[in-house]
């Protein structure tokens, strides 16, 4: 093995890209056609120091050192014994480590970079320590800076990454496939979530968990208290957990961690590859029931009910009589303080899917899911108002996990609504078993009761690892509703080849016609179609490390797809719409006495194809470009088209790495359905996204698209717009106010010229006055334009909701 000299220049720099800025026309046979013109935005950044690595320093010998300490598995050689506090000791969480049972622990250290040159001690020293008492983690880290001007201090809302920063991954049960990750800036803000299955992640887990940081002459340093019951673990009255510890330098765009991960692997921090904390010791997680109750006080008006005041009261209990079990309990719960969903402009027939940001439904939701999205909580209470629920997870012996979740929905007591709500039971059960090491298998039942209706849905799923880059996952599942029709299954099976350098994916995917489950699941299908799919991937992925490039990640895919139709499905069309007539492959319209319409004979399936690739550049500054091609086939109801998707996009340095501005550019032009008008057309799309920081406690996001869509004839006959702004302005780390507005903006010209534009103003004030408890005032307004068939109207008022809400922790 040799290694050459590699200068990684991080100073002024000139990087070229290539974006879509204006299209030519051109005559060709007598038609106009539209081509990209491409040209070239150059870029000059000045924010990093030059960094000079001799590889040619360190032997082979020197690696194939580490890669055995790593590779032994009858030997864990990464170790760090937890010190156990006495009963006079008291740490005080304020980033200062000056107590001395810091110095008392051991302490380990020698992070080796993870990027941008694996295995290369990291260019600031590290040392860390743990210590534990009966009810609590403590983990203190010193993160020595010979620059300590260069470490970035910033307020940020919990769950922002900041450029300087420390993850410790913590396997508490030791089964090296689940487990927890937490990150700490040195302002002392907070990241947490789960993990599970090795190598998936749940982001929506929040801890509850304390930390503090501080900056001097000599570095940063963190300070951290876990308490037990955050944590699943064993009843052992000894115990050794998995853990790692990363850290993050921003002025030189490196990581790396305290047990290596080899560059052969894929990017993901496994569980299954963590050091070890031994010496835990008759520990216990200190509190049974954690009660949050809260009161509401709001002011709601619309334009079709006059103003009113309500005040309402709810509260949530957790029940944990073991580290391993939890029952969480609801009655009437209140989201106010949960932002309002960004607008998206979307062409498709298929419903926008929004990510769950309510805390009851993201709180160890992990265990629900599978392959296939049976259990979709964003259909709970879309359609009424929670009433009460329950949700209980946890995981037993012999490697048994569980979850049940059960919500009503109706009309509350408190409800200022004057539309009619349906009322509704949701129930979710799941069970999963860890067979052969680091795989499991499981069953999940979950059904929607509606009065007459339902949606019933049950599925059997697996995930096989194979060895440590080699996975096969499966899933068998029915989706049955009221109307009880036969081919109601889908199957989904899934081979996966992870590395560092190359990978492939290869994937079977069969929903017959009647799988119905977006009652309680979600999926991008119509009822009574449904499809066979194959899917091929191959990525490859070198690490360059020169020339300002990181990486260059190149994916090559193809699909073939067989589209299952129905007779039912044609028939719905032709009761829907009364003019239309469907391509004459798929039979003859027959008309009955009464008017009613059927389609009789033709075909029921139809075979298609995509194929194409993409390419991502990442630079040593994490600036990154992206390209995609994919050229395809499909078939509607009008017939069969096929056509073409280029996609391209620049991104700069994230602003969680250090900039003050970072932002992304994408473009993109291809074939487009019009479902409305049942015709195939083309759209061309732009998209602006950006973040600044206009102080080190204000964060200001944008985003903006704009997409003009064409009919056959290439006439424009619709344009779309978006734009968001949101503000936060941190006043603490655990105190800020958050600004959003938001606007989409819609022109059609088909028959009319048909206008619909949606404006959506709102405000946070949010603070947690202690652990767990918040106090929020929300604001929220919304307005709209309209111009339909002789209806002109302009900024007219929609809604308005005010509301204060307060909230409070405590547990016994």
């Amino acid at each position: 093995m040799r290694f050459d000299t590699v200068k990684e220049n991080l100073g002024s720099m000139e990087c070229a890209f290539l974006i879509i800025g204006s299209y030519l026309r051109f005559k060709k046979s007598g038609n106009i056609k539209s081509i990209f013109l491409l040209f070239l935005l150059f870029f000059s950044f000045n924010s990093f120091g030059q960094r000079e690595m001799q590889f040619n320093h360190y032997s082979p010998a020197y690696f194939d050192s580490i890669r055995l300490l790593v590779y032994d598995t009858a030997t864990e050689h990464y170790v760090i014994e937890a010190h156990r506090l006495s009963g006079e000791n008291e740490i005080v969480i304020d980033g200062q480590l000056n107590e001395p049972a810091w110095w008392k622990a051991e302490h380990k250290g020698n992070l080796l970079e993870k990027e941008p040159f694996p295995l290369i001690p990291m260019s600031e020293e590290t040392e860390f320590a743990i210590l534990h008492d009966d009810e609590n983690l403590y983990i203190g880290v010193w993160c020595w800076d010979s620059e300590p001007g260069k470490i970035i201090q910033q307020l940020s809302p919990r769950g922002t990454s900041a450029p300087d920063h420390l993850m410790f991954f913590i396997d508490s049960y030791h089964d090296h496939r689940t487990g927890y990750k937490f990150v700490v800036s040195p302002t002392g803000v907070q990241v947490d979530e789960l993990r599970y299955d090795d190598v998936k992640r749940d982001n929506n887990w929040n801890g509850i968990w304390y930390s503090e940081g501080s900056v001097d002459e000599n570095g940063w340093y963190a300070e951290v208290k876990i308490p037990f019951f955050n944590f699943r673990y064993p009843r052992n009255s000894t115990q050794t957990w998995g853990f790692n510890l990363m850290r993050n330098i921003s002025k030189n765009a490196s990581r790396g961690q305290w047990k290596p991960h080899l560059p052969e692997w894929d990017n993901t921090t496994r569980m299954s590859q963590l050091g070890h904390i031994e010496n835990i010791r008759n520990i216990h997680s200190g509190r049974t029931f954690e009660i949050r109750p809260y009161g509401v006080a709001s002011f709601s008006e619309s334009a079709a009910q006059n103003p009113l005041k309500t005040f309402s009261f709810g509260g949530d209990i957790r029940y944990s009589p073991g580290p391993n079990l939890t029952a969480d309990f609801t009655f009437n719960p209140d989201f106010a303080q949960v932002d309002a969903d960004i607008f998206e402009i979307n062409l498709t027939r298929f419903p926008t899917r929004f990510k769950e940001l309510r805390p009851f439904f993201t709180e160890r939701i992990n265990i629900f899911n599978t392959p296939l999205e049976l259990f979709y909580s964003r259909r709970i209470g879309a359609k009424g108002d929670i009433l009460g629920g329950i949700k209980m997870t946890g995981k037993l012996q012999h490697g048994i996990e569980f979850g049940v979740l059960g919500n009503l929905t109706g009309k509350s007591l408190f409800s200022s609504s004057v539309q009619n709500v349906e009322n509704a039971l949701f129930s979710v059960m799941r069970v999963k078993k860890d067979i052969l090491g680091s795989s499991n298998v499981g069953i999940l039942a979950a059904t929607k009761e509606d009065a007459e209706n339902y949606n019933r849905i049950v599925g059997v799923d697996g995930s096989f690892m194979l060895n440590t880059n080699n996975i096969v996952d499966f899933q068998v599942a029915s989706g049955q509703t009221e109307m009880e029709y036969d081919h109601n299954m889908a199957y989904n099976l899934a081979y996966v080849r992870t590395g560092d350098l190359m990978g492939v994916k290869l994937n079977f995917d069969r929903v017959e016609p009647a799988f119905e489950i977006n009652r309680v699941g979600y999926i991008q299908k119509e009822p009574d179609r449904g499809w066979n799919k194959w899917i091929g991937l191959f990525r490859i992925s070198p690490r360059i490390n020169k020339y300002h490039i990181r990486r260059i990640t190149a994916n090559l895919e193809y699909e073939n797809k067989k589209d299952l139709f129905t007779s039912r499905y044609i028939d719905r069309w032709l009761e829907i719409y009364p003019d239309f007539i469907p391509d004459q492959k798929f039979g003859t319209v027959v008309q009955t006495d009464t008017g009613e319409r059927t389609i009789s004979g033709g075909i029921k399936e139809a075979n298609n194809f995509e194929t194409g690739g993409d390419l991502t550049v990442n630079f040593i500054n994490e600036m990154s470009v992206f390209a995609e091609l994919k050229y395809f086939s499909d078939t509607e109801l009008t017939g069969s088209y096929s056509g073409n998707v280029i996609k391209m996009s620049y991104a700069t340095r994230p602003l969680s790495l250090g900039p003050q501005f970072a932002g992304k550019l994408s473009a993109s032009k291809g074939t487009l359905y019009n479902f409305d008008q049942k015709y195939v057309g083309s759209q061309k799309s732009l998209s602006a996204d950006g973040e600044g920081r206009f102080m080190h406690n204000i964060i200001t996001k944008l985003q903006g698209g704009f997409t003009k869509t064409y009919n056959p004839e290439n006439e424009n006959d619709g344009q779309y717009f978006k734009l968001s702004s949101n503000t936060t302005w941190m006043f603490t780390k655990d105190f800020f106010i958050r600004v959003h507005a938001q606007g989409i903006f819609g022109t059609t010209y088909y028959e009319q010229k048909q206008i619909y534009n949606d404006y959506l103003l709102s405000g946070l004030l949010s603070w947690e006055y202690q652990p767990g408890s918040f106090l929020y005032l929300a604001y929220n307004e919304a307005r709209f334009d309209i111009l339909d068939s002789g209806i002109d109207r302009n900024f007219d008022f929609k809604n308005r909701t005010v509301v204060l809400k307060v909230s409070y922790f405590f547990s016994i």
